[in-house]
């Protein structure tokens, strides 16, 4: 059975976010935390906690700050960030201090529970920015690609649609794999719609 300390200052989304996790994530143990102080509490209390998932506005401090506290005092424990405004320089921070997630409040609740079983699984997951800042990030030409592979076309269909090399078509793959951090063209086409760029 896996666990989860999320640590949020809104009760709310807290509770929300909880709730959801609970019902999504079969066998999932979930412990939530308003501040770093008692998140500190809940991890003494049960230190074989698996993940340690904090927003990065708290009302004490920040959520990295948080979790540079965590992996001195609970280096088992894996720790990331939920937030809602990611930028660059945020995931770069949190990779840093051994982050192993930087994730998008934008995820709906099948993507966060996909991001939480990687994990789990020992993977790491970096979200590059919201679906508003993945859709400029993305070209046109890419989102076209993507669109015409979800429609089922081939990449030598996709090149004879768009004119351009099948040559052409793959390297644009590859771009996209880095872009939406995946490995194939059905994962790309997941991502895609996951981060509302579809």
């Amino acid at each position: 059975m896996n666990s989860l300390l999320f640590v949020d200052d809104h009760p709310l989304y807290r509770e929300g976010i909880r709730r959801t996790l609970v019902e999504t994530l079969a066998g999932l143990r979930v412990q939530v935390a308003d501040t770093p102080d008692n998140a500190l509490l809940a991890l003494r209390a049960e230190p074989d906690t698996d993940l340690c998932l904090a927003d990065y506005r708290l009302r004490d401090a920040d959520g990295l700050s948080l979790l540079e506290r965590v992996g001195v005092e609970f280096p088992t424990v894996a720790r990331g960030l939920l937030c809602a405004a990611l930028t660059p320089e945020l995931v770069q921070r949190a990779r840093a201090i051994g982050c192993v997630a930087c994730l998008s409040k934008d995820r709906n609740a099948d993507g966060l529970a996909e991001a939480l079983n990687m994990l789990f699984d020992g993977g790491t997951v970096f979200d590059t920015s919201n679906p508003e800042g993945s859709e400029r990030i993305v070209t046109a030409k890419r989102l076209e690609i993507l669109r015409l592979a979800a429609a089922g076309m081939t990449n030598k269909d996709i090149a004879r649609k768009l004119g351009i090399a099948e040559r052409s078509v793959k390297d644009h793959w590859a771009h996209l794999f880095e872009q939406l951090e995946v490995s194939t063209r059905a994962e790309a086409v997941g991502m895609a719609y996951r981060r509302n760029l579809l």
